[in-house]
């Protein structure tokens, strides 16, 4: 049974029970042609109708396809963090390469800072490496965040991305604190990375952006012992591996004992 918006049952119209008269037989094919012509107006106007539907149904799906192809948050800190964003990326663009610095360079040294413990770092230097380490995180979620569309086409440079995600690591390192740490967690941050990962030219770059941002009173403060272990540090390096060549800031350093290679 049908019903009506109260609730009752559902009754027709007056004008829709009322029974046509039958037509006279000279009137016959006229109501024919008249029901003809009514049929392919319906038709049109029902076609016109549903292409419309049709039209709006696409237009939804496309609109909940874009979205599901723009990247998904991630929420910060989290150990996984780089490999949500891999999956992600593999999620909407599959076939396509995901940006390399995903896994090989954020999830890596995401686990090996993580490992480090108080044999390692001290109390402040497990603050600043916790503290780093949601900044990094931050900095990808806040560029994805002001343009979703133009961080997938990021993504999809893995070049670019690379650059983009390396320009924020000074950032990252220096307002978490990094010229305040002691100076045996400045050696143990300082050689974590694996020379291959620091070699490039975009850890290069990344050296020079933090050594730049010294101060007097930071170089002051850390003292020529350090200074001369990271010296020593890169003694070795040259020794043993062909380094791009780079032109180093100008530093306040204090007159030490030593020369730097």
């Amino acid at each position: 049974m049908r019903v009506n918006g109260s609730g009752g049952p559902f009754r027709p119209k007056q004008v829709e029970t009322e029974t046509t008269k039958p037509a006279t037989t000279t009137a016959a094919p006229q109501a024919s042609k008249g029901s003809e012509a009514t049929a392919r107006q319906s038709s049109v106007v029902g076609d016109g109708f549903e292409g419309a539907g049709r039209a709006g149904v696409a237009g939804k799906a496309s609109g909940v396809n874009a979205a599901r192809n723009l990247p998904a948050e991630v929420r910060t800190p989290s150990s996984d963090y780089y490999k949500q964003r891999y999956d992600d990326f593999v999620r909407r663009n599959p076939g396509q390469t995901p940006p390399d610095y995903y896994l090989g360079y954020g999830q890596k040294y995401l686990e090996k800072f993580s490992a480090l413990g108080s044999k390692d770092l001290s109390p402040a230097g497990l603050a600043w490496r916790d503290r780093t380490l949601k900044a990094l995180q931050d900095a990808i979620e806040t560029k994805r965040a002001e343009d979703p569309a133009a961080f997938a086409q990021l993504e999809r440079d893995p070049e670019a991305f690379k650059k983009f995600a390396y320009d924020t690591h000074s950032d990252a390192y220096v307002n978490s604190g990094l010229f305040k740490l002691p100076a045996q967690d400045l050696v143990k941050i300082a050689t974590t990375p694996e020379l291959r990962d620091l070699l490039g030219k975009d850890g290069v770059r990344q050296i020079v952006d933090v050594i730049g941002r010294l101060k007097p009173e930071d170089v002051a403060r850390i003292g020529g012992k350090t200074i001369e272990e990271l010296a020593r540090g890169i003694d070795e390096l040259r020794k043993n591996f062909k380094l791009p060549k780079i032109e180093l800031p100008r530093l306040p350093i204090p007159s030490f004992p030593f020369r730097l290679p």
